[in-house]
């Protein structure tokens, strides 16, 4: 920027937003520039980057541990990987999954991604190339609705339709663990604790349980509040704490130990939170919403930081935040990835765009069961 002509400055100035912080510093000192009489924005747009026409309606979303691409599962039974910067496909189709992909996550390292869907099979592949390294996986008798890696890669865990957890070998796909059993119903979302040593899972029932990872014994729950199906989980980066999201528009944070509210139910959204994160830090919570907007909320307080960032047309499905705390990322039923400033809620990147296939599951509301 230093190195540049101050004229290609000059003449953007006008176009920037009446508060934005250039505006503010150097309109007084230029005051015989062009002005805009109409439309001009009093701040940056709520999307840095966004990635259009991704496939079809994206299921789930992932940042690499780097954070310099996303993978995405669509509805359109492929997977991609994107820069997270550009915008660009990186790799991808990976094409296998006979079903719509409704999980996808990175390996620790980045080199393999898993990935879950709703032909009941669970594949390991590579992240460059897109060859499938293990799988398919077979063993649930459902739809596979959750996968993630242990922290050193050797471990699956995965979530599904037919009520049950499995702990898989991330090389052969054997199953080292499970299933669990003690939910009653759909299993949505499951994860690791950060030591790898226990496993959180959240499920149509209405509750979420904390099991053992290698006894697969309920350690913690049911953990009961949530007046409608909990559909997203995670643990806080310390492990201490569970944030949970739900159909009843509500997002809980409880005692991983104990089962007990920490803080909630955080109330904001205007329809069912399908999905929830915690910052690297522990300090703050994404959520993304059947209402179409993302919003960052003080753990602790449970008051919104940050948002309702708008831009999607449809349901957010998935949320992420960058390694950095820096950036959201967001996948939607609008076919599109958009990646945000997690403090103003600018869009960084995107949209990003995947063949539309209609298929229930990821683009449809379920039956209570």
């Amino acid at each position: 920027m230093a190195k540049s002509a101050p004229h290609v400055y000059l003449s953007a100035l006008p176009f920037a937003p009446t508060r934005s912080l250039v505006s503010a510093h150097y309109s007084n000192s230029f005051p015989r520039i062009l002005r805009v009489e109409r439309g001009r924005l009093s701040h940056w747009p709520s999307s840095e980057m966004v990635i259009p026409n991704v496939g079809g309606k994206v299921c789930s979303i992932a940042l690499s541990p780097d954070g310099q691409r996303i993978v995405s599962g669509s509805s359109d039974r492929t997977i991609c990987v994107w820069n997270a910067t550009t915008g660009e496909t990186e790799a991808g189709p990976f094409t296998g999954h006979t079903g719509q992909v409704l999980s996808v996550a990175f390996s620790p390292d980045g080199q393999r991604i898993v990935s879950g869907s709703s032909d009941g099979t669970i594949r390991v592949w590579n992240a460059t190339t897109g060859e499938t390294e293990a799988g398919p996986f077979t063993g649930h008798m459902n739809w596979v609705r959750s996968v993630t890696f242990s922290l050193d890669g050797q471990r699956i865990v995965s979530g599904s339709d037919d009520g049950t957890i499995r702990m898989w070998n991330a090389t052969t796909g054997e199953t080292e663990a499970g299933p669990f059993t003690g939910h009653t119903s759909w299993v949505w979302s499951v994860a690791f604790s950060p030591d790898s040593q226990r496993i959180v899972s959240c499920s149509n029932d209405r509750t979420t349980r904390v099991w053992n990872a290698t006894t697969g014994e309920t350690e913690a729950g049911p953990f009961i509040g949530h007046t409608h199906w909990a559909w997203s989980v995670a643990f806080s980066p310390d492990g201490q704490c569970i944030v949970s999201g739900s159909a009843d528009g509500t997002i809980r944070v409880w005692n991983a130990t104990t089962g007990e509210t920490e803080a909630g139910p955080f109330t904001g959204h205007t329809d069912w939170v399908g999905s929830v994160a915690f910052s690297p830090d522990g300090q703050r919570i994404v959520s993304g919403s059947a209402d179409r907007t993302i919003r960052v909320w003080n753990a602790t307080t449970g008051e919104t930081e940050a948002g309702p960032f708008t831009g999607h047309t449809n349901w957010v499905r998935s949320v992420a935040f960058s390694l950095d705390g820096q950036r959201i990322v967001s996948g939607s039923d609008d076919q599109t990835i958009r990646v945000w400033n997690a403090t103003t809620g600018e869009t960084e990147a995107g949209p990003y765009t995947v063949a539309t296939q209609r298929l229930w599951g990821c683009s449809d509301t379920p039956n209570d069961s």
